[in-house]
């Protein structure tokens, strides 16, 4: 074979394993959601915030205090008796308490108060982890109250600890028809539907995040969304396009320069993938994937650098992390094997 066809049949091949890598790499990527911080903890935090001992002064807890002395045959009485098991995080005597409460309030006589301790309810079953009690207990608030944006809450993270995507995302497009605007939340949407693999609503989601983040705060997720929908569609232009739109981004999302090398190695722009797969290296990103496609790219140089290639399919093969790849392995040994047979010609 010579020396010409052989090189164009190796940026063919190149092209096609990068693609190869590009789908085993969104496979993986799409599958680690990030969830707001007051989301992990919204259990915890309606507890926090609606429950008035925990916010009362040390004179007032102690006025309570001696109230709660006397019998509890009121909803008041209960009512404060479980506010001091929830501010002394005895969750269990706390229920039995809020379980009091409803037998002297309905959700027509007492709608505001009924609705507050059923939520105090499924808050206390979620952190007693009887989560489908507690989903029970929390859709029937919704029902009584459509708009419950905290009963939504809670019922995002019992999915979200659970890892249920499919009840994740029904309750989050449900919770965003309610607050649009709440742009962590939506986010947090747009990585549940690029785990499930639905896309196009990802897209679609993506430009409500950027209509409503008004100070910018996700507009690295935003992109970064649109550039791996455009990776999967194999339209790397339009990928570089929403990456270079990035700023600030390498703590958050280190597979970005990685990401640049396989849209240049792609479009055959072989000296600026070679920059970002050795930047995605010294970043311990994807290292053996891209010891073997920097090998790729420095081989397909207008003026090969065979000593580069070597090196890195050298490195390539003897990678020996957790993450090593077998099929990496056997590739990167057939292009050395080409290597060898190319120069002694």
């Amino acid at each position: 074979m010579k020396k010409g066809k052989r090189r164009v049949w190796l940026r063919v091949t190149a092209l096609f394993l990068v693609l190869t890598l590009t789908v085993s790499y969104l496979a993986t990527s799409m599958i680690n959601i990030k969830i707001s911080a007051e989301t992990a903890d919204a259990a915890m935090n309606y507890l926090a915030e609606n429950t008035e001992y925990v916010n009362d002064t040390k004179s007032t807890r102690f006025r309570k205090l001696i109230r709660s002395m006397k019998k509890t045959e009121t909803l008041d009485d209960c009512y404060l008796q479980a506010s001091l098991k929830i501010g002394s995080a005895e969750y269990e005597d706390a229920l039995v308490y809020i379980n009091r409460c409803l037998e002297f309030c309905s959700p027509t006589k007492q709608r505001e108060i009924y609705i507050d301790v059923m939520t105090k309810k499924g808050c206390l079953l979620t952190l007693l982890e009887r989560n489908d009690e507690a989903v029970e207990v929390l859709d029937s608030v919704i029902e009584t109250e459509p708009n419950s944006s905290d009963a939504y809450m809670v019922l995002i993270q019992i999915y979200y600890t659970a890892n249920d995507t499919e009840n994740l995302e029904k309750t989050l497009a449900a919770y965003l028809e309610i607050a649009p605007e709440d742009v962590d939340m939506r986010a947090t949407y747009i990585q549940v539907l690029m785990s499930d693999g639905n896309t196009e609503e990802a897209e679609v989601q993506c430009g409500l995040l950027t209509e409503n983040d008004k100070d910018g705060t996700h507009k690295n997720d935003a992109e970064h969304a649109l550039a791996l929908i455009a990776l999967g569609r194999e339209d790397f232009t339009g990928a570089m396009k929403h990456l270079t739109k990035m700023t600030d981004y390498e703590e958050a999302y280190p597979d970005v320069a990685y990401d640049k090398g396989v849209c240049h190695m792609s479009c055959g722009e072989y000296d600026k993938a070679v920059e970002e797969f050795t930047r995605s290296i010294n970043t311990g990103y994807m290292k053996q994937y891209c010891y073997y496609s920097r090998a790729v790219c420095e081989f397909s140089l207008e003026e090969p650098d065979y000593e580069g290639t070597f090196n890195d399919l050298k490195a390539a093969i003897e990678y020996d992390e957790e993450d090593r790849d077998e099929e990496t392995v056997q590739m990167a040994t057939e292009l050395i094997n080409q290597l060898f047979e190319i120069k002694e010609e």
